[in-house]
């Protein structure tokens, strides 16, 4: 039975009687309520799983919508995760903007993907490379401090000054997880403060302060 606009809006009028939030709908079928997202999860899900980019592409747009809206996506990092060895770039870029976000929440999954976050420190792109940098800094595990060192130094390197803004920015993190590498890390801040780029030299200032409060 098609329910009329009229039930649906009484329906909708009820359940804010009864003090559900309005992201809580009637199903018409039962008559109880669930959550908005509940269906629309298990279509993400099918979408980031299917072998076409323009649907996991826009099952990404939707994720990240629901993040910048304030709302709870951890729960579908499985998905998401094996996303991040697409050969599409905007898929990619998203699906690591996504992994900056809840690395630390999901760090047992996030560490399997560690040599794949390796392999895109590699990238042509300047985006991907940074991206993955910043999902690196984000797993807060002291197992894998080496590697988060080694990609900063590379990437203080790096020929795109938005990768080397990004090194500057990981160094704070770093330092937070594993202090000893401190000497380590103000070498690669004096490195960067010398740099000939002003966006980069401005996070290096950031940087130093972070490590080095006192100057």
């Amino acid at each position: 039975m098609i329910m009329s606009s009229a039930n649906m809006s009484q329906n909708n009028s009820y359940s804010n009687d009864r003090g559900f939030d309005a992201d809580y709908v009637v199903d018409p079928a039962s008559g109880g309520f669930f959550h908005a997202d509940f269906k629309r999860h298990d279509d993400l899900k099918e979408m980031l799983d299917s072998n076409k980019d323009n649907l996991k592409l826009e099952a990404m747009k939707r994720i990240i919508g629901m993040i910048a809206k304030g709302r709870d996506a951890s729960m579908l990092f499985p998905a998401v995760v094996k996303n991040v060895v697409s050969k599409n770039i905007e898929v990619k870029k998203l699906v690591y903007v996504y992994l900056e976000r809840y690395a630390e929440e999901q760090q047992d999954l996030a560490l399997l993907s560690i040599s794949t976050f390796q392999r895109a420190l590699k990238e042509p792109n300047q985006l991907i490379r940074a991206g993955a940098l910043r999902v690196l800094s984000s797993i807060r595990v002291k197992v894998i401090a080496p590697i988060v060192m080694l990609a900063i130094r590379d990437a203080s390197s790096d020929m795109s000054p938005y990768v080397r803004k990004t090194a500057a920015h990981a160094i704070p993190k770093l330092y937070s997880l594993e202090p000893e590498l401190k000497s380590e890390l103000i070498s690669i801040i004096q490195k960067l403060l010398a740099d000939k780029t002003v966006l980069v030299i401005g996070s290096a200032v950031m940087a130093f302060s972070e490590v080095c409060p006192k100057g």
